[in-house]
């Protein structure tokens, strides 16, 4: 009577080791063994952008990971669409294996996530209406509390919201928003101040002429730009490093970012890591 019990015991014992075993398979691991890369991503023109009525998705981070999976043999299963607050969760059930939209690095999202190495650098700006020129060159009028800064939940202007005017009224957006959104709120009266990346505010100030402006001024803060990937997961990164290493020093980057004139000279390259004496 012991012996079936004995052996149904172990087989548990067995089953549940090799479950935890596959719970706790690599990215790395399921990476190389389909050959392929399970991206997660989120809409951010000019880097994603995703076609309302096919569905089809392009952008300059789009061409990037092509080629980038390319050189390195893999596919790209552009499974998932995340927002911003969400964006990490996926890692834990092995959903997804990295996202594949750039995103930029800071301390917090660093308790969530780990990074590639930096690719470029992007540039945020303080933006108020189109006439209102009270925080030029002064950006220490914009810390305020009789001022509402506008921000999307979980974005990085919200970030900067926090870190660079906390003294201002928040005007906080579901993550689920566009990112034209504080752009319009401040369009609208409903927000006064707001930091943006130049691109999506270019991007808006064309659609809408003589609605908001950025204030004159250096940016609040340049940020690196990299991808984010599961912690721990430290074969990946070595192998995605290489991959965007040989990226920057080929050339190829570059001729990417060729593809999109209008937003070549907001985005900031990397200094290279040797110099050429004559």
């Amino acid at each position: 009577m012991k012996k079936p019990f004995i052996l149904t015991f172990l087989y548990l014992i067995l089953f549940s080791a090799t479950s935890y075993a596959q719970s706790k398979e690599s990215a790395y691991d399921r990476v190389m063994a389909t050959n392929t890369i399970n991206c997660a991503y989120y809409v951010w023109p000019p880097f994603i952008s995703k076609d309302p009525n096919t569905k089809e998705l392009s952008g300059l981070s789009f061409d990037l990971m092509t080629d980038l999976a390319d050189s390195l043999s893999l596919k790209l299963n552009w499974s998932t669409e995340v927002n911003f607050d969400a964006m990490f969760e996926g890692y834990s059930n092995g959903r997804y294996d990295m996202l594949c939209a750039p995103l930029l690095s800071t301390p917090a999202r660093a308790r969530a996530s780990d990074f590639t190495e930096t690719f470029a650098f992007l540039p945020y700006y303080l933006y108020a209406r189109a006439d209102d020129k009270r925080f030029d060159n002064a950006y220490a009028k914009a810390n305020s509390p009789d001022l509402i800064y506008a921000s999307i939940d979980g974005d990085m202007n919200a970030i900067l919201g926090n870190e660079e005017f906390p003294k201002a009224k928040k005007y906080s957006i579901g993550q689920n928003a566009s990112q034209s959104d504080p752009m319009m709120a401040i369009a609208t009266g409903k927000a006064d101040i707001a930091t943006l990346e130049p691109v999506a505010a270019g991007n808006f100030m064309k659609a809408n002429p003589g609605k908001i402006r950025q204030v004159s001024g250096p940016p609040v803060r340049t940020s690196s730009v990299a991808y984010s990937i599961p912690i721990g997961e430290e074969r990946l990164k070595a192998m995605l490093n290489i991959a965007l290493r040989t990226m920057i020093e080929s050339g190829k980057l570059e001729k990417i970012l060729h593809k999109y004139p209008e937003y070549e000279a907001i985005i900031l390259r990397t200094t290279k890591p040797y110099e050429i004496k004559k």
